[in-house]
């Protein structure tokens, strides 16, 4: 009896040990390194980066969970027992981010976790909005990356700015800023720059002594005129009268010819805008404006106000038309270099009688 004891301890030991050493042989899942392609960077990597994962027990994988939050796609037919391939994502709807964080790999034996940095990509700038900028108005930047941007600079300076989104901001271009600028935007991933065109604008007037036109007068049909009429939207501004009267059939008011406002290479109707302040005592009071130009050709634009309160109408060139804006032919195919005359008046046959307009700043402007 005692033998058949000894006889089953030993049996029971012997397939312990057995076990044991079974256990032994079994594998594990191991990661040795994770290698970001292009570039070899080791147990790091940018969004969109393949990655290809070295160890051992790997075969059969199951998830790949990044952060502990966001599942990565692969593909297992490039899934062996010593390596497989997968591709960085970056959704911060999913709560991307960078830096170091935990990846967990799971196959059918187990998992894995081991850290991985996600590294910012620079940023780049793809577009402006408009293409031509214009000092003192905001300026939309569209690109890439622009994730915690630490700073924006144009010209060396540092300048305000909206984040729209991580592909978009708006900054806030000063009134001095100077043609021919580098924008700079800073990012923890690098630097993005663009060299910003400004528009060329030419002040006519302000009415407060400034621009290519300081002297101005009124003809035809005006009850009064007045230059130097105080609280305009940047001081003085010009108020004009229609009182009814048709003894001439129109009435406007100038600041006279001389040279053209613009160089001669700025030749295309479709980038010329003029700006003009305008308000008025009465809705439908309706603005005639003329360009002339120094062979004597004139075209016009008219519009009706229909807000009391000071506001910035911008009218393209090409909207212009002959025979003071009634006509037919329209502006588009004139040389915007050659206008060296801006007139201002009313519309007289369409117009509330009397009819008072207010003007100020006007300019013309070249993109």
């Amino acid at each position: 009896m005692i033998h058949k004891i000894k006889y089953s301890i030993i049996l029971l030991l012997a397939l312990a040990c057995f076990t044991a050493c079974q256990n032994d042989d079994v594998a594990v899942a191991n990661v040795d390194a994770m290698v970001a392609e292009p570039g070899d960077l080791l147990n790091q990597a940018f969004p969109s980066n393949k990655v290809r994962v070295e160890g051992t027990g790997l075969k059969g994988l199951k998830t790949i969970t990044l952060d502990n939050k966001i599942n990565i796609s692969f593909n297992p037919n490039y899934n062996s027992d010593k390596s497989f391939i997968f591709t960085i994502p970056f959704d911060e709807k999913l709560g991307s981010r960078f830096g170091v964080q935990p990846i967990t790999f799971t196959t059918g034996i187990g998992s894995v976790t081991k850290n991985i940095e996600i590294l910012q990509p620079v940023p780049t700038i793809t577009k402006t909005i408009p293409a031509v900028a214009t000092p003192g108005f905001p300026l939309e930047i569209e690109g890439t990356w622009f994730y915690n941007i630490s700073s924006i600079t144009l010209g060396g300076k540092e300048i305000s700015y909206t984040s729209k989104s991580a592909s978009a901001v708006i900054i806030a271009l000063p009134a001095a800023a100077v043609s021919g600028s580098e924008l700079v935007i800073t990012t923890p991933g690098g630097t993005a720059q663009k060299t910003i065109d400004f528009a060329t604008i030419v002040l006519v007037s302000d009415f407060d002594g400034n621009g290519a036109r300081t002297q101005w007068t009124s003809y035809g049909d005006v009850a009064s005129f007045d230059t130097n009429s105080p609280g305009g939207p940047t001081g003085n501004y010009t108020t004009l009268v229609w009182g009814g009267s048709t003894a001439n059939g129109y009435n406007g008011s100038s600041g006279g010819g001389g040279a053209s406002f613009l160089s001669s290479s700025n030749t295309d109707a479709t980038k010329t805008f003029i700006d003009i302040d305008v308000s008025a005592n009465v809705v439908g009071a309706q603005f005639a404006i003329q360009l002339n130009t120094i062979d004597g050709v004139d075209y016009g634009y008219n519009f009706k106000v229909t807000d009391l309160n000071w506001t910035t109408i911008t009218i393209s060139l090409k909207d212009f038309k002959d025979n003071y804006g009634f006509g037919s032919n329209t502006a588009a195919t004139i040389d915007p270099s050659k206008i060296n005359e801006i007139k201002v008046g009313i519309a007289q046959g369409d117009t509330p009688n009397p009819s008072e307009i207010k003007f100020d700043n006007i300019k013309i402007r070249y993109e």
